[in-house]
């Protein structure tokens, strides 16, 4: 393997002999330097990223990991496709250190002997390019007279400014991007950590240095065929239905398929689903069905708009139309969880979203925090630079006003999006009568952190208004608050901004937002959440024992596809082989010193051990560091409580719904620490409250 280390300070590199998979050489780099140390955007701080080893479909991935700037612990995202180009620079790992004096592009070249090279961009923070897509389009103009396939990450507008940026790509063809093909790194803020700390606005590469080992695929074949007993495609495509296409469902990829099984269960307004009627809910559900998946199905679906990330790859999961890429999870945050049920009115927040270069699931999810706070009088128009949304159910009793509502609020989400990103450039443009331009600028500089910041700030700034909240009982906006409270938790304590909020805490100041699914496994206070390393099945409310189980073996699955640079989309088919596909393709790299068989940087580490125990060892390693930053944090938001009581209520578990109702905080301080002691004595560490 050829791994290297560049400093962006002196804008050299050097190589580091080993054996490693991404993961595993993030986290050498991270222990190494002692990044835990270090502020979160301090330029000792080190940025890595790394391909996958498996030459098979889905197994090209670029994973990056980084200390999030969101999360303060260590985190990782992944990029599909990406991998597959970077393979001909020669180089499997790449970390990066120091900072460059100016806004700067590296260029891994890989024509003949390998080359580094820095392109300053002083232009990036001036403000030239407006969006990841102008950027990119600036790219293509400059590299593709050099190699027409080349490739490149990068980060938009918004990674100057907040700790919410993320990582953009997508693949370029005959010097042309592929429609449909964009993909994100987006999850912890991995688009920030890279420009605050390194001064880097993106990697270009490109090269000629991979020959394809067509004897070594035809191994790796023949092992998936034994095992599943049919023909390579077909073991694949038999697994990977729901994200080709699903004759079940008729539709296809997570946003159809994903709609069409959740039902009710979807999170609506800002996560209010267990406070609003079933019958309301599935209301809601129809015309998500109406205005969202049959739309998606005409204009994705049915015409075949289909292609994949930049690897060839038959499953095809990504669907596009009018130009979009459109996937469950930022469509979901930026749509039903702000009160947008018009797919169109999606597409323009989406897009907003994305050319900022934001992470779209955090940046939904505190939008529609911020949403909601208007809703219920916490904050007002005037201190936050946008109108009120429409966020009542009763708000969308016709189509008619189901779209105007959803317009309404594309507009209002928009707009905060560019006021957190640039703040007011404009006051004309501000959406709102006598904007108190002292407070919008306060609020701004909160929003740009987090959640979880932000609301522990406006507790004090807004303390009195929180009292006469929870305590006047004529006020009409108290009605309001009672009326998005369940009766799942007994004696909740008085609510104040954080309570609105769903995330999850890490340590004193850590967080990041769950996945789309209202899922027990979502909210517990893991060594990593934001991903899927938990058991994120909605509608389930288990034994918490059983809970942990499961979030142990989905985290041990994932991190090894994670680590191993292999889509979670091919998990079906591929989790059985696995060991047997590393052996094969590490055999050949296989050294006969013993001395070293049981040290991370040979490859005998990984032919010794199965891939589990690596991932368990990767996972203790993840624990060691998080304990020098942060620990696990009790449940503080009374929204995130209540998905869970409330979810024991709607999901059928009578036994936990009474302790609930019954005890209290008391009922649910035992229900997570439960959790967490089974996760912890199934990993080996000792991860507690």
């Amino acid at each position: 393997m050829k791994n290297i280390l560049i400093d962006a300070s002196s804008k050299t590199y050097e190589t580091i002999e080993g054996t490693y998979l991404p993961l595993d050489w993030g986290m050498k780099l991270h222990n190494d330097y002692q990044t835990y140390k270090e502020d979160i955007y301090s330029d000792n701080n080190i940025f890595c990223f790394g391909k996958g080893v498996l030459p098979i479909i889905g197994g090209h991935r670029l994973i990056f990991s980084f200390r999030s700037p969101m999360w303060k612990g260590f985190h990782f995202s992944a990029m599909g496709g990406a991998g597959y180009t970077l393979q001909n620079t020669g180089l499997d790992n790449i970390a990066i250190k120091g900072r460059c004096k100016k806004p700067s592009l590296i260029i891994l070249n890989g024509n003949g002997s390998f080359s580094l090279e820095f392109k300053e961009i002083e232009e990036f923070e001036q403000g030239k390019f407006k969006s990841v897509y102008e950027l990119n389009d600036y790219l293509i103009s400059e590299y593709k007279h050099i190699d027409e396939n080349f490739r490149a990450f990068l980060v938009g507008p918004s990674a100057i400014t907040t700790d919410i940026a993320g990582i953009y790509s997508q693949t370029i063809k005959n010097g042309a991007i592929v429609e449909g093909s964009e993909d994100w790194a987006a999850r912890g803020g991995c688009g920030s950590a890279l420009y605050r700390c390194h001064n880097v606005v993106g990697v270009v590469f490109f090269g000629d240095n991979y020959k394809k080992d067509i004897e070594k695929e035809i191994k790796l074949k023949k092992i998936v065929e034994k095992c599943h007993n049919k023909p390579y495609i077909n073991a694949v495509l038999s697994n990977t239905e729901k994200y080709r296409y699903s004759k079940k469902t008729e539709t296809g990829g997570t946003f159809g398929n994903n709609y069409k099984t959740a039902m009710d269960l979807t999170p609506i307004f800002n996560w209010r689903t267990p406070f609003i009627k079933k019958e309301d809910r599935l209301y809601f559900h129809d015309k998500i069905l109406k205005y969202f998946v049959a739309q998606f199905d005409k204009e994705a679906i049915i015409p075949k708009n289909w292609t994949n990330c930049g690897e060839p790859c038959p499953v095809a999961c990504k669907k596009y139309r009018k130009g979009m890429h459109v996937d469950y999870e930022p469509y979901e945050a930026n749509g039903p969880c702000l009160g947008i049920f018009d797919i169109y009115a999606v597409d323009k927040v989406v897009h907003a979203v994305d050319s900022l270069g934001m992470d779209a699931i955090e940046f939904g999810n505190l939008c529609a925090w911020v949403f909601e706070l208007l809703n219920v009088g916490l904050l007002k128009p005037e201190e936050v630079g946008i109108q009120l949304p429409y966020f009542d159910v009763e708000n969308y009793d016709t189509d008619e006003n189901i779209l105007k509502c959803s317009n309404h609020n594309a507009e209002q989400a928009i707009a905060l999006a560019n006021l957190i990103v640039y703040g007011i450039l404009d006051k004309s443009t501000l959406k709102v009568e006598n904007p108190n331009i002292k407070k919008i600028e306060q609020l701004i500089k909160l929003l740009r952190k987090d959640t979880r910041y932000a609301a522990n700030e406006l507790n004090e700034i807004y303390n009195e208004r929180l009292y006469n909240l929870n305590n006047s009982d004529c006020n009409l906006k108290v009605e309001k608050f009672i009326k998005y409270k369940s009766n799942c938790l007994k004696n909740p304590e008085p609510l104040n901004f954080n309570d609105f909020a769903v995330y999850v805490a890490f340590g004193h100041n850590g967080q990041i937002s769950p996945t789309m699914y209202w899922a027990i496994g979502n909210y517990m206070p893991y060594l990593i959440q934001g991903k899927y390393l938990t058991y994120y099945q909605n509608g389930v409310f288990l034994e918490p024992e059983e809970l942990a189980t499961l979030s142990v073996k989905g985290a041990t699955e994932e991190i090894s596809l994670e680590n191993l640079g292999i889509c979670r989309f091919h998990r079906k088919w591929i989790l059985p082989v696995l060991d047997e596909l590393l052996a094969e393709v590490f055999k050949e790299e296989s050294k006969n010193n013993k001395e070293n068989e049981d040290t991370e940087n040979d490859v005998n580490y990984y032919l010794s051990n199965n891939i589990h125990k690596v991932s368990l060892i990767l996972l203790n390693k993840i624990y060691e560091y998080d304990l020098k930053v942060g620990y696990p944090h009790v449940i503080e938001s009374h929204r995130v409580k209540e998905l869970i009581a409330c979810g024991a209520k709607d999901f059928g578990n009578e036994k936990w719904a009474k302790k609930f109702e019954e005890e209290g905080d008391k009922a649910l301080d035992e229900y997570v620490s439960r959790v967490l002691k089974k996760y912890s004595e199934l990993l080996n560490i000792s991860w507690k409250l």
